[in-house]
C-alpha cells in the first residue's frame, strides 16, 4: 500500500487517474469499483464520513489496460476546511485491497466564490 499525502481546495472538482498492474503487467479493472473515504479519524464509522465516494469501472479500454478515474465534484468537496484521513480501496468478487492511504487536507479557496 501507498502513502500519499493529498490537498485539495474546497469546492473543487478533483478527477484522480488510477493506473493498476501487476509487476508491470496492467490488470483488468472492468467491473470493480473502488471507494474514496475521507474521515477526521481512523475510527470513525462510515456514516461520520467527510467524503464518500464510490465508482464502478466500465468495460472499456481503459479498464482493461488497468487505467481507472475517480472523480469528486464540487458538492463532494464542499465540507469543512482540516486535515483528516483518506483511503482508496478496490474490490471485486475476489479481490480486495486499500491501495492507498495518507492525510487529506482540505484548504480555503484564495477568492471566495
Amino acid at each position: 500500500m501507498q502513502k500519499i499525502d493529498l490537498q485539495l481546495v474546497k469546492k473543487d472538482t478533483k478527477t484522480y487517474t488510477i493506473n493498476i498492474d501487476d509487476n508491470g503487467t496492467p490488470v483488468d479493472i472492468s467491473g470493480w469499483s473502488i471507494y474514496f473515504t475521507v474521515k477526521r479519524s481512523y475510527e470513525d464509522t462510515d456514516e461520520e464520513a467527510i467524503i464518500s465516494k464510490s465508482t464502478v469501472f466500465p468495460s472499456n479500454a481503459n479498464s482493461v489496460a488497468g487505467i481507472g478515474y475517480l472523480s469528486l465534484t464540487s458538492d463532494d468537496t464542499d465540507v469543512e476546511l482540516g486535515n483528516f484521513y483518506y483511503d482508496m480501496k478496490f474490490v471485486d468478487t475476489s479481490y480486495r485491497e486499500t491501495f492507498l492511504r495518507g492525510k487529506f487536507n482540505i484548504i480555503p479557496s484564495i477568492r471566495l466564490g
